[in-house]
């Protein structure tokens, strides 16, 4: 696959995470709503086709129209030239044909209300944690993050817990050799970890939090442009083995909260309830769809997911790595206590602690609630709510006092049904699998 460059940022971009057609290692959702990744592949080529479609008839039709007056014959071959010679050239507004990496779309048995506009603004990746043998891995995720990076023009920055993914360094150490600027910051306790040495060797500076609570992001920034955010930490087993999500958004307003985030830990190593409460925009409208973004623990993050539970008027769905705060669990409590159907799956490991909400929720036993421990033997990863299938919460954010008291965090709420409705999807197959 020949890649283009990327484009620049004075022009709006089509540009879309690419990886090779044979990778069938993650599941993927995209703001289009095209039901097929040949027509996504094609879709700047499309447009340009489709827009002179008018033209292109016109000049078909001057074939029968010899009664015509020679002032419409000549119309209609000015059409036709300029039909086919702009089909040949294409769309000269668009820089890069988005590719549609070949994985498995997920789709909705429920078909949502659409977003208000068909916009290309975000991708949606879950895992696939088959866990194979390592001499069969590659084309995972971790691949398709790299792939973009190489692609960066102006920086790139990282804060993930944990730093440990060939691919990624490969591409980070190739920005560094451009003389591109790259900004990584780790958790204490993988400072110490080979790629993290690597990176440092090759000139890459690489700042840790230093401290016994974590930095538990789980982010890049591109160009101050494009975002990857989620569950998955950059290692093997979070890639092949754990169940994880990740999505990519093409938004400088959304990537200037990050750029601030790592700013404060990067440059002035402020970490957790330490940092400022300074988020440039934690209400956001993006294409039509409102978004919250927040950044734990400077801000108490676990009060307003909370709250968003409160606004539930039908189901909640929930998957938890880690669910142990009572200010989330007591409000999905109450709301099953008014009749809202709550359906949950709880990573196994640690679940059966008293101060556990599988354990709680179990006690309860309230008829509205069904709840479950995984079934992948290896980590259910998630850290996610929807809410009505209207309302995705997802992050770095474990529902625990830990993240909204001592971790550095981040959590993107989106409230949008198409949006909401992959995730839906990964809920019940996760679901499916459980034990």
């Amino acid at each position: 696959m020949t890649k283009k460059p990327p484009p620049r940022r004075s022009t709006p971009s089509t540009a879309k995470p690419s990886a090779s057609k044979g990778s069938t290692r993650a599941k993927l959702a995209t703001s289009s709503r095209s039901t097929s990744s040949s027509a996504a592949a094609g879709r700047s080529s499309a447009k340009s086709k489709s827009g002179l479609s008018g033209l292109a008839l016109l000049g078909g039709g001057c074939v029968s129209t010899t009664t015509i007056i020679i002032g419409l014959i000549l119309v209609c071959i000015v059409g036709s030239y300029l039909a086919l010679n702009l089909n040949d050239e294409g769309d000269e507004t668009a820089t890069r044909a988005p590719i549609t990496p070949g994985s498995t779309r997920v789709t909705s048995n429920n078909p949502p209300t659409p977003s208000p506009i068909d916009a290309d603004w975000y991708e949606i990746y879950f895992t696939e944690a088959t866990c194979p043998p390592e001499e069969e891995r590659g084309e995972g995720l971790d691949s398709i993050i790299a792939e973009t990076i190489a692609q960066a023009e102006i920086g790139v920055d990282i804060a993930v817990f944990e730093l440990d993914s060939e691919p990624i360094v490969n591409a980070l150490i190739g920005l560094e050799e451009q003389g591109i600027p790259v900004r990584v910051v780790v958790d204490t306790d993988y400072i110490e970890e080979a790629s993290i040495r690597r990176l440092r060797r090759n000139g890459i500076s690489v700042v840790e939090d230093d401290r016994s609570a974590f930095m538990h992001n789980k982010f890049t920034v591109i160009d101050e442009r494009y975002v990857w955010v989620g569950s998955m930490n950059y290692m093997p087993n979070d890639v092949y083995c754990n169940n994880n999500n990740l999505v990519w958004f093409d938004s400088p307003e959304l990537a200037a909260n990050y750029t601030v985030e790592i700013n404060e830990m990067y440059e002035d190593r402020s970490f957790g309830p330490r940092s400022p409460v300074n988020t440039p925009a934690e209400q956001l409208n993006l294409y039509g769809v409102s978004v919250e973004n927040y950044f734990a623990s400077e801000t108490k993050v676990a009060p307003i997911i909370g709250e968003l539970v409160n606004q539930a008027q039908s189901e909640i769905l929930f998957m938890a790595f880690s669910f142990t705060h009572e200010d989330i669990g007591e409000a999905i409590l109450e709301r099953a206590e008014a009749g809202v159907a709550v359906q949950g799956v709880f990573e196994t490991t640690g679940s059966n602690q008293d101060f556990s909400y599988y354990t709680i929720m179990s006690e309860e036993n309230l008829p509205t609630v069904q709840i479950a421990q995984d079934g992948n033997p290896r980590i259910m990863h998630h850290k996610v709510i929807i809410i009505d299938r209207q309302t995705v919460i997802f992050g770095s954010f474990n529902f625990s006092g830990n993240a909204n008291d001592s971790n550095d965090e981040n959590v993107i709420v989106i409230h949008d049904a198409t949006f909401a409705s992959f995730f839906v999807d990964e809920f019940f197959q996760v679901w499916e699998e459980r034990r």
